[in-house]
């Protein structure tokens, strides 16, 4: 908006000290001191004008020009305010990055997150590999005892032994120098428990248990594989074992079969030696402790490194996020100042119109007295307008600073809805406006009644607005629980199942074409919401749909009994 050509209007500025304040608080409160002047400077010399019957054309003069000033001054004020600059309030509502506790309970969680299953990995893969290691080590040793048993027949008894000696039964002589050269030989191996000499029609021809002499083998995989030509080995229970063992209480026993050529190369029968593994378990055991001690440092060192590593990346995508979040939220508060500077400049420039246009009109012209008092009548009306705008901005302001203040006590909502209802105004003819909360039929409530008040003042106002149709628009309140309900219910436009959840939030109008020639700037309810919370109380809606109404609802506590 810019001053007509040829007049002498002045361009106030905003307050220096409104510039100059630091913090939210200091810049809010000098806002609201500075609008609030020129709106009094700007009523009062209007309803000076409007209180006499002759005014002398100097000071007729002098008020329009003040009037004037005060107006352009508000508009400066509140264009410096929807810039979101340096010289005014932030923007009500623009959103803050995350707060440096809850990136560090972000980063510690990923971290832990990231300890726990890289912990839980590693200890199974420790577990696993160590599993595999001791069956190493036990495949190990008992390959070691083969390779040793193997060494001492091939070195010691097969020179000995004759083919004859597994083709029939031996005589009493040659079992004594077989037995004989078998103690020999057992000597060396402190861990042998048991010996037999099988025959190739696996039958057994020798044994340490003289009563297994002469028994068949009925199955048994590693003999028809030693027999073939194939040294076995493995490790079973001792008490599967075919013979009566030399030492008691073992839990488990190694088998070694080693063919036994002794005429060449065709296989004459198997020497099958039992050994004890108790020594070989420990010497495993201790390799096993060993290498397990190697391997979960070796994690651990692995473990750390990552730790450290993903610490590094995990910093490195934090800020990263954060400069996502800063740029969105730049990008969110560019929109909402959009938005509002819209929303503003959109419910301002009537007003402001106004009052600049009829001001002008009469400081430069003769107006016939019949026409100034319509035109001073009309000044006073945009007036309040922008000041009940000024005041919804500057509550919106006190809300997010948590500055706005209630004072709640007993009282009842009767007295409440009276004194909406009569300082209303004007109700259009189309519409009816029925009050069914009457004086002592309720229970009293903890509220504030001025803001109890407003918010009834904000929730008819819709209702009548909204019915461009006409209809009835009631007050009605009921006790619910350990509350008072007050409902303000119309039969107007009506809201959609999709709306609803968005009609308290803040500069938020349903868009369609039943309502884009109604004005508001969207904040109405997101107030009246907020001031019914800071009550204790709660605020919803409800509407069946398009073209049926809409019902909103404020519950409120109910004062506290005394105890007798």
């Amino acid at each position: 908006m810019s001053p007509r050509p040829g007049t002498r209007t002045r361009w106030p500025r905003v307050p220096p000290a409104w510039r100059r304040r630091g913090g939210d608080a200091g810049r809010s409160a000098d806002l609201e001191h500075a609008v609030r002047g020129q709106l009094t400077v700007l009523i009062g010399e209007l309803e000076l004008v409007l209180g006499r019957d002759e005014v002398p054309a100097a000071q007729r003069e002098a008020s329009a020009r003040r009037a004037t000033d005060a107006a352009w001054a508000i508009e400066n004020m509140l264009a410096g305010t929807a810039a979101g600059t340096g010289a005014g309030p932030p923007l009500p509502g623009q959103p803050s990055a995350p707060t440096g506790r809850w990136r560090r309970l972000r980063s510690l969680s990923l971290t832990t997150r990231f300890t726990a299953v890289a912990a839980t990995l590693i200890v199974a893969i420790g577990l696993l590999v160590n599993q595999v290691t001791d069956r190493t080590l036990q495949d190990s040793a008992l390959a070691d005892e083969a390779a040793f048993a193997s060494n001492t027949v091939a070195t010691r008894l097969v020179p000995f032994l004759r083919a004859a000696d597994l083709e029939e039964a031996l005589s009493g002589p040659r079992f004594a120098e077989i037995d004989r050269r078998i103690q020999e030989v057992a000597r060396d191996d402190p861990d042998r428990v048991g010996i037999v000499l099988w025959r190739a029609d696996r039958t057994i021809a020798y044994s340490s248990d003289s009563q297994v002499i002469g028994r068949q083998a009925v199955d048994d995989d590693e003999l028809v594989a030693a027999l073939a030509g194939v040294a076995q080995r493995e490790t079973k229970p001792a008490r599967d074992a075919e013979i009566r063992l030399d030492r008691a209480g073992l839990a488990r026993v190694m088998e070694v079969y080693l063919p036994l050529r002794l005429d060449g190369t065709r296989v004459n029968g198997v020497f099958e030696i039992y050994h004890d593994p108790t020594h070989s378990d420990r010497r495993v055991a201790e390799a096993d402790r060993q290498i397990s001690r190697v391997l979960f440092a070796g994690l651990g060192i692995l473990l750390l490194v990552l730790l450290v590593v993903v610490r590094g990346a995990s910093a490195q995508l934090r800020r990263q996020s954060e400069q996502l979040v800063a740029i969105e939220s730049r990008r969110e508060a560019d929109r909402l100042q959009t938005e509002f500077v819209g929303v503003v400049s959109h419910e301002l420039r009537t007003p402001l119109t106004a009052l600049v246009g009829f001001s002008e009109l009469l400081l430069t012209r003769d107006v016939p007295e019949a026409n100034r008092r319509q035109w001073t009548e009309l000044l006073h009306s945009g007036a309040e307008r922008l000041r009940h705008l000024v005041e919804e901005l500057l509550d919106v302001t006190r809300i997010g600073e948590g500055g706005m203040e209630v004072r709640p006590a007993p009282m009842d909502v009767a007295d409440a809805v009276r004194d909406t209802l009569a300082a209303y105004g004007p109700v259009p003819a189309h519409v009816q406006l029925v009050n069914s909360v009457h004086p002592g039929q309720l229970p009293l409530v903890l509220a504030d009644h001025d803001r109890l008040v407003q918010i009834l003042t904000n929730l008819v106002s819709n209702a009548v607005k909204y019915s461009p149709g006409g209809g009835r628009v009631e007050v009605l309140a009921r006790v619910a629980g350990s509350g008072l309900r007050l409902s303000v219910t119309d039969e107007g436009l009506g809201i959609t199942s999709d709306e609803l959840p968005r009609v308290f939030s803040r500069f938020h109008r349903i868009d369609d074409e039943n309502r884009r020639g109604i004005g508001g700037t969207g904040l109405g309810l997101y107030i009246a919401q907020q001031l019914v919370e800071l009550q204790g109380g709660t605020m919803s809606v409800d509407s069946p749909g398009i073209g049926q109404g809409s019902r909103f609802h404020v519950t409120l506590p109910l004062q506290p009994q005394r105890r007798a």
